[in-house]
């Protein structure tokens, strides 16, 4: 229900000055209205929250049942960062080059973009990937306009100070991130649910946060959601999004129930991983965390957090996790069966990284930073050198991955080729231009010129790269 305050109030008063008579009684009566309108939008602004798990279900949101059905054998990951709009447009970019570009697989000429399998994403690379996961190409006709191009910034500071918004977040069951996100499921993402993310041809869609109560990456996949005994496929795409660009701080964090005991919840490679004599696997902490799902008196709710806390490139909590892939990273079981893996020739892995570094005044200055400087540049190193951690050890990990396949394979047989591509601002050779980009800021507002300059780069940078060169020669 949405109204119109400052024009109803104009409306009202004009009506009430012709009845009344009294000043006093104007103002009372005045007042009497607010209170109603008040308690009317306090009572409507309810948190949307996640639905229990049905058994049996065959609408699961995951590898199985939302893979496109293209070539067995060619697989095709893109990774999208985090990095308010300008991540946005420069994975916009990436996508505007994988639909311009042509291969031919089995005698057949196709778009490169029709043979993306997975995009996993992060913060503002979320919008961009949640968009084209709803929508197809018509992204490229409504995305620019209606969000890359669009002041969201000032708009969600104009939606968080109207009156029915400061009424509404005065509730305890309702915050700024279920604001934002209930925005979002009305204009940018048309109440779509998961049910209608990555139907058809449209490659599957892992949207990624952070559980600040495990701290560990939380990936919107059914395989997620059953550690929560709870369904995904009716949970709206718009708090999904939130949940992934819930910057600490400036946005609360989005809520999920953790429901009660199902059968779903028990996963053999959790006991395995628990039993294992050995605590530094990363496959451990993963399974002990999740372990702490099982005690929902004690983990009543979940919150999420911007997905860059863990992962602010999209690509190792969630293709490289043992829950997406229900244990067995070696073999990705969650996006393979056995059959379907032993025809996968060439892999494509994109990561559009929007990392930016700029330098600080007081560091040009030599001026000792103040407080606010320092906090501001100590989590700027965190997540630089996570961000850089995380590339070495997914580009590793996709190279073993593949190098576990072959051997698995006759030697007759053809061989999996692995090529990761990392798209970064390091990578323009001119400083002057490079430095532009730097100093583009994490908002969720850029001019439009800046917007281009993005989009150019991210088909730029792609073109360029070496093993996405190398990708398209093995086609031939």
């Amino acid at each position: 229900m949405r109204i119109d305050i400052p024009t109803y109030y104009d409306r009202l008063l004009q009506k009430l000055s012709k009845l009344m008579v009294s000043p006093r009684l104007c103002v009372a009566f005045f007042l009497f209205i607010i209170i109603v309108i008040s308690l009317l939008f306090t009572g409507c602004a309810k948190r949307v929250w996640n639905k229990p798990i049905v058994e049996k279900s065959t609408a699961r949101y995951d590898f199985h049942n939302n893979l496109p059905n293209n070539s067995d054998e060619v697989f095709v990951v893109l990774a999208f960062s985090g990095g308010g709009t300008r991540a946005a447009a420069l994975s916009y970019g990436v996508l505007e080059k994988l639909r311009d570009t042509p291969v031919t697989i089995n005698g057949v000429e196709r778009r490169l973009l029709d043979e993306v399998d997975v995009i996993s994403s992060v913060s503002g690379g979320s919008y961009t990937a949640a968009y084209y996961g709803l929508f197809g190409d018509d992204i490229f006709e409504k995305f620019a306009p209606e969000f890359l191009y669009e002041d969201w910034q000032s708009r969600l500071i104009r939606l968080a100070i109207r009156p029915q918004s400061l009424i509404a977040m005065s509730s305890s069951e309702y915050n700024r991130g279920d604001l934002v996100a209930n925005n979002l499921d009305n204009s940018l993402f048309q109440q779509k649910t998961f049910a209608d993310m990555s139907r058809g041809k449209l490659p599957y869609v892992i949207l990624n946060a952070s559980d600040l109560n495990n701290a560990m990456t939380f990936s919107f996949t059914q395989q997620q959601f059953d550690f929560l005994c709870s369904d995904l496929s009716s949970y709206p795409v718009a708090n999904a999004v939130m949940a992934s660009s819930s910057v600490p701080g400036i946005f609360a964090p989005i809520a999920l129930h953790n429901f009660s005991d199902c059968s779903q919840r028990s996963q053999p490679w959790v006991n395995d991983a628990l039993n294992q004599d050995s605590h530094l696997p990363r496959s451990y902490a993963i399974a002990r965390a999740l372990d702490r799902y099982s005690q929902p008196d004690r983990m009543p709710v979940v919150r999420l957090v911007d997905g860059g806390v863990t992962d602010n490139l999209g690509v190792r909590g969630s293709m490289m996790s043992p829950v997406t892939q229900y244990g067995d990273v070696p073999n990705m079981a969650g996006a393979f069966s056995p059959a379907k893996l032993r025809q996968v020739r060439q892999v494509l892995v994109v990561v559009a990284n929007a990392q930016t570094y700029s330098e600080h005044e007081w560091s040009v200055e030599n001026k000792d930073p103040s407080f606010l400087d320092t906090i501001s540049a100590a989590s700027e190193v965190a997540l630089g050198t996570l961000n850089n951690e995380t590339v070495s050890l997914a580009k590793k990990e996709f190279l073993q991955w593949g190098e576990h396949v072959n051997a698995q394979r006759p030697a007759s047989a053809p061989q999996v080729e692995v090529h990761f591509s990392v798209l970064t601002f390091d990578q323009v050779k001119d400083k002057t231009e490079r430095a532009k980009f730097d100093a583009m800021p994490t908002t969720f507002h850029l001019q439009p010129e800046q917007v281009d300059d993005l989009r150019y780069l991210g088909s730029d940078l792609l073109e360029q790269s070496k093993e996405f060169q190398n990708f398209r020669n093995a086609l031939q």
